[in-house]
């Protein structure tokens, strides 16, 4: 009898053995050997510096600005299965304009007027994008932040508008204070960018989004403060309001500089005319998102209006005349 339980007890650890590695070599929280594993955050702890944030929004990454080096993947782009685009509203002449415009600086060859959040000072650039200069609404003369040289005009304000952030001509991200002082900061990063002629969104899990067609080259896209609508310039087609998705365009036409209005109800723009080598006229325009609007803010013959910008309250508008910066009311019509 010993020897048969003996001999049934080791039968029966053999069951159970094999039992046991049968459960381990196949039960699934076990992953297959070409499965990765990921724990914890799935993004790398970055240090955030002042400036990240005092950012009025969590911006995304662009391919155009660089790229982190633990990046693991790029993220997917899409391109909408279908784009619907109205080349001819029927837009409604209105009767927002602009008036009593005053100028806030002397002379100076002035270009890319910004205000700030809290509509206290408007910063702008030179047409050589030759440093920052700061006036406010109130001003008759501006003042000269910094001396060097910017790679581009588009810089834009932090949210508490203490600061100014900017690219320099060797492509160096950089951070300003008002009292002038710098010191540099990561890469600025957009939701919104031009690729080869193409206009990208970035969502906020870094999924990018091709809004345009293939109908021209554009540039110069401008986020809305809601986030929801991209305002952008074609070379031959003008200027286009598009919603993130790219899915749905409204043509504008022609014009250039598109600004936003704080509400992201429409647009401010300028429309040139150019006798072959220089700009001889032109005024302001204002266009409603939804394509019910367009109206001439300006109608000034023999005055070139340009780079225009409303304050965070939509109650003034900023815009540059003869290299002066100006700013006058904004009037909207009633709807």
């Amino acid at each position: 009898m010993r020897r048969i339980d003996i001999i049934a007890l080791i039968v029966i650890l053999s069951v159970i053995s094999l039992g046991v590695t049968y459960y381990i070599a196949v039960h699934p929280i076990r992953p297959q050997r070409d499965d990765k594993i990921q724990i914890g955050v799935q993004e790398p702890i970055q240090k955030l510096s002042p400036s990240e944030i005092l950012k009025p929004r969590k911006p995304s990454l662009t391919p155009e600005e660089g790229t982190s080096a633990s990046t693991k993947e790029s993220p997917a782009e899409t391109t909408p299965t279908k784009r619907t685009v109205i080349v001819h509203p029927k837009w409604q002449t209105g009767v927002t304009h602009v008036e009593g415009a005053y100028p806030v600086t002397k002379p100076g060859n002035f270009i890319s007027p910004v205000w700030s959040p809290l509509g206290l000072d408007i910063a702008f650039t030179t047409l050589n994008q030759e440093g920052i200069w700061l006036a406010g609404p109130n001003s008759v003369e501006g003042r000269r932040l910094i001396d060097d040289k910017l790679g581009s005009p588009d810089f834009f304000w932090s949210a508490d508008g203490m600061q100014l952030f900017l690219i320099t001509v060797d492509q160096r991200p950089v951070a300003v204070m008002l009292s002038g002082e710098k010191y540099p900061v990561p890469e600025l990063r957009r939701s919104v960018y031009e690729r080869e002629g193409n206009i990208y969104f970035v969502d906020e899990d870094g999924n990018i989004t091709r809004i345009t067609g293939s109908q021209d080259r554009f540039y110069a896209p401008r986020l809305s403060p809601d986030e929801s609508l991209v305002a952008y310039c074609g070379y031959e087609t003008g200027i286009h309001i598009s919603t993130t998705d790219g899915k749905h365009t409204i043509s504008v036409g022609k014009g250039e500089h598109p600004s936003w209005l704080p509400d992201s109800s429409g647009i401010v723009y300028d429309v040139p005319v150019s006798d072959g080598l220089r700009i001889i006229d032109g005024d302001l325009w204002y266009a409603a998102a939804d394509g019910t609007e367009r109206s001439n803010l300006t109608n000034s013959p023999g005055i070139a209006e340009s780079y225009p910008a409303v304050s965070p309250d939509g109650a003034r508008i900023a815009f540059i005349a003869e290299g002066t910066v100006y700013v006058g009311k904004f009037v909207r019509s009633r709807r």
